[in-house]
């Protein structure tokens, strides 16, 4: 008997190291596979200055929803005093309402009139329209927005489904923030994005682990996007967060570990007797 412990001492140990590396190994690789903009070292003596794709204003174009407010002296509210011309739902039940921009680039805005818009920003739409009002009007206060503008993320977030863009510029880090970041099964190396651009569908991928994705010239997302974040192998061979893997792995991990210490513990000390 005791010669049959003596053989299976040095195995048992030898596996014990197998299991307790493998487990290290696993944890440590996705550890760093769930850290974002991992060339930025961690301790910085100074700022680092990292170069950020140029920012292009949307242009307005036919079949947009605009939000329109004109203020004057006379009346506080003269545009949104009127009902809306358009309305229309945004695929997550949210009621969207402003004024359409028709086929031929033209918004009618009540008590200013028919104002061409199609192929100006916001800001030379708001201009255009106070231009339009000042007819009518003493010193009118413009405002012109998207109404309708939007972007979907599917996949490895929080919250899928559509999200309306609260703002012009918003970038691939804003997206996945206003959808609840990625889970920790998300591919944060192979993140997906799809524009409409023509009659073509675009797609190009980022890396969230480099901040290179800062220079894409798709670093600010424009309304129709879709963002699909692709889930881990783990994810998608057992319907499970690599996460959870890898924690019952540990856990078994160590009670072998434990198990088998203390065997060769009262092990050594039986032979001492």
């Amino acid at each position: 008997m005791s010669l049959m412990h003596r053989k299976l001492t040095g195995p048992v140990l030898a596996v014990v190291a197998i299991i307790y590396a493998t487990t290290l190994l696993t944890s440590c690789a996705s550890y760093k596979k769930s850290i974002y903009f991992q060339d930025i070292p961690d301790s910085l003596q100074a700022p680092v200055t990292i170069p950020v794709a140029a920012y292009e204003p949307p242009k307005i174009k036919p079949n947009d929803i605009l939000s329109i407010s004109v203020q004057t002296i006379e009346d506080k509210d003269i545009a949104k005093a009127s009902a809306p011309t358009a309305s229309s739902a945004q695929g997550n039940g949210a009621a969207v309402t402003g004024y359409k921009v028709d086929e031929n680039g033209d918004v009618d805005v009540p008590m200013v009139g028919t104002v061409h818009l199609a192929g100006m920003t916001t800001s030379e739409a708001k201009e255009a329209v106070r231009a339009k009002a000042k007819h009518n009007f003493v010193d009118p206060v413009v405002n012109v927005t998207f109404a309708n503008h939007f972007i979907d993320v599917i996949g490895e977030v929080s919250r899928t489904g559509r999200i309306p863009l609260p703002d012009e510029k918003v970038s691939i880090i804003d997206a996945i923030s206003m959808a609840g970041d990625l889970g920790i099964q998300g591919k944060r190396y192979n993140v997906l994005l799809m524009r409409d651009e023509g009659d073509k569908k675009v797609c190009t991928r980022f890396n969230l682990n480099s901040s290179k994705l800062f220079q894409s010239p798709y670093y600010y997302v424009k309304s129709g996007d879709i963002i699909y974040v692709e889930p881990n192998k783990a994810k998608s061979r057992n319907g499970e967060t690599d996460y959870s893997r890898d924690r019952y792995l540990g856990y078994i991990a160590s009670f072998v570990s434990v198990g088998l210490a203390l065997y060769n513990i009262l092990y050594t000390q039986s032979r001492v007797k």
